[in-house]
């Protein structure tokens, strides 16, 4: 039984009936009909067009200065162009997007041994970093949101108050894990004990490679400081894709409220998410931009129904052509990335690799 459900079209099949249940739940307390007359009447038309052309511009971009940044941390163990970086990000949002557990990111490291003889035990901790960077600007954004010019509410309040709990207590296990790191991870298990096993120990895992990733990255002041920099200039075009996409349906909204609104939505992908994200993006974009920003959910709805296939598009075409152009086929990281244990295997049959990264 447990085999089968660890099977990948297990997941795959129940990832998609968990989408299709949250889409039923979001036409329940919205009107998808009128969403989509909002949208036929703005998208098609010279306007429409061009916002959508510069969403899609910023959508690639964000993704392309991920790349870059990625980069920064591969420079110290290999010698990859940055060219290759940002194609390797590209495949890996386009397989996280396809299947229903995050493994873009460990397809990156067998393709990089592929490509550049770099060893996974070395790279897969760079993957590690470079991801612990995109949490940060949600955490910062928390901390300034007042100034943002939105309208606060209780609901917006509890929000802020339950990262700003979260951020100070990760604050107090970065320090105590410089000090005493046995302390700090005893502390964590304590803490964590208190909820169920399986998830006790994800969140353990989490804050553990979160904080080992930033200290690591942060001993590298020549490294850190233009990884954060580039981290900033994503989480804006990050926004301006966000704030074009419902410009594009005829709701303009202002920056503050698509850095805001986008920045936090993208907090919901440390999470898996459905195959094609089917559901998930209308749920939680719901959630996010109506729920606490209070925007009309017909409109949130109308810019998700945009977004989301348009997104896809753009994901799956460069995915594909950076597969095509670095030589490999979709048959063939589709079959790595559902198999996780590969890395396990492969780190077993080459014992000269297991030595520390040198970052």
């Amino acid at each position: 039984m447990k085999g089968f459900l660890s099977a990948p079209a297990t997941k795959v099949i129940i990832g998609l009936l968990i989408g299709i249940g949250l889409l039923f739940l979001v036409s329940r307390f919205v009107n998808i009909a009128m969403s989509m007359r909002m949208l036929q009447q703005n998208l098609m038309t010279p306007r429409g067009i061009v916002l959508a052309l510069l969403s899609g511009a910023f959508f690639l971009l964000a993704y392309s200065i991920r790349g870059i940044r990625w980069k920064l941390f591969l420079n110290p163990i290999g010698n990859v162009s940055t060219f290759t970086a940002i194609r390797l990000v590209l495949i890996s949002i386009f397989l996280n997007f396809l299947l229903p557990i995050s493994s873009g990111e460990i397809v990156k490291t067998l393709i990089l041994k592929r490509i550049a003889a770099i060893p996974i035990s070395r790279s897969l901790p760079t993957v590690a970093m470079d991801r612990s960077l995109d949490l940060l600007p949600a955490l910062f954004l928390m901390a300034i949101v007042p100034l943002l010019g939105l309208q606060m509410d209780i609901k917006l309040w509890f929000v802020l108050g339950i990262v700003g709990g979260l951020f100070i207590g990760l604050l107090v296990f970065i320090g105590l894990s410089v000090r005493k790191r046995t302390a700090a991870i005893a502390l964590l298990r304590k803490i964590t004990s208190i909820l169920p096993r399986a998830i006790g120990g994800k969140i353990e895992a989490f804050a553990t490679d979160f904080v080992d990733s930033l200290l690591i990255s942060t001993s590298r002041p020549k490294i850190f400081v233009p990884a954060v920099l580039l981290t900033c200039v994503a989480v804006v075009f990050d926004s301006l894709f966000a704030m074009f996409a419902f410009w594009t349906i005829g709701f303009p909204i202002p920056f503050g409220a698509a850095i805001f609104g986008y920045t936090l939505y993208n907090m919901f992908y440390i999470f898996p998410t459905p195959p094609g994200q089917v559901g998930s993006n209308e749920a939680m974009g719901l959630l996010v931009f109506s729920g606490l920003l209070r925007l009309p959910p017909d409109k949130v709805i109308a810019m998700f129904i945009f977004s989301h296939p348009w997104a896809a598009l753009l994901m799956c075409t460069a995915g594909l052509v950076s597969l095509k152009t670095l030589g490999l086929t979709i048959s063939i990281v589709m079959k790595k990335g559902t198999e996780e244990s590969d890395i396990k295997s492969e780190d077993a049959l080459l014992p000269e690799e297991q030595e520390a990264p040198v970052l």
